[in-house]
This record gives C-alpha cells, sequence and structure tokens, in this order.
C-alpha cells in the first residue's frame, strides 16, 4: 500500500551558483543538507552541481512525501547510490515519522538533464 508520494524540481543552475558563492557559505551549506558520503560522491564526479541539485531534489521529494513533519534534519534524509537504483535512507527524525506513517519500503528515483534535476519518492507500506 503506499502511504505517500513526493516530487520535486531543483534547477541545477542554482545549485552551481552556491557551490561557486563564498566558500564559508557554500560549506555551511552542504554541511548542513548533504551527509559526509553524499558529499564524496558528489565532489568525486565531473557534474557536481547536477549530483548536488538531484540529492537535494530527492530530500525535498521525501519530506513531502512524509507528510513535511517537524524537526526532520536534511542530513537525516541520505541519498546512496551504490550499483543499480539509488536508494533512499532515513534516520532520526525522518525515520520515526516514516515508523509514525509505517514506511516498509522506500523507492526512489533521481534524473538531471536539461538543465534540472527532478526526484520522487514513493512510501510503501506493508500489506494488509
Amino acid at each position: 500500500m503506499i502511504l505517500g508520494f513526493g516530487m520535486d524540481v531543483v534547477e541545477i543552475a542554482r545549485m552551481a551558483r552556491i557551490l561557486a558563492g563564498p566558500p564559508a557559505r557554500a560549506e555551511r551549506f552542504l554541511a548542513r543538507v548533504f551527509t559526509p558520503a553524499e558529499r564524496a560522491y558528489c565532489d568525486a564526479r565531473q557534474d557536481r552541481a547536477g549530483r548536488y541539485a538531484a540529492r537535494f531534489a530527492a530530500k525535498e521529494a521525501a519530506v513531502k512525501a512524509l507528510g513535511a513533519p517537524a524537526g526532520v534534519r536534511w542530513s537525516e534524509l541520505e541519498v546512496i547510490r551504490a550499483e543499480g537504483a539509488p536508494s533512499l535512507t532515513l534516520a532520526g527524525a525522518a525515520a520515526a515519522a516514516g515508523a509514525r506513517l509505517g514506511v516498509a519500503r522506500v523507492f526512489l528515483t533521481i534524473t538531471h538533464d536539461a538543465g534540472v534535476a527532478a526526484a520522487a519518492v514513493i512510501l510503501e507500506g506493508a500489506q494488509r
């Protein structure tokens, strides 16, 4: 059973402006929003801004799917990219919100093309 759905779109140029802005401001943003593993992944790619924008869209989509619960921090939502499709993990207040909803699985899709990054998140509960 689908418990939540969220979708978000981020302009890649906006993320590029943040990354190219004052170094201290960019660092504060990256440290507040992305986990060390996400930062390592994005920073190792040529299209750094596109990768960060896609992950930001995924986090926004997840918050929407969870119903925008209070207290969720960006770093509690982590996009994992290994082999195959990306996945999204929930920790802290995000995981607690998911547990309250009865979330058993999280589905994520991300894309970036033509100057935008987009993500969709589906939260699935156990079959009743």
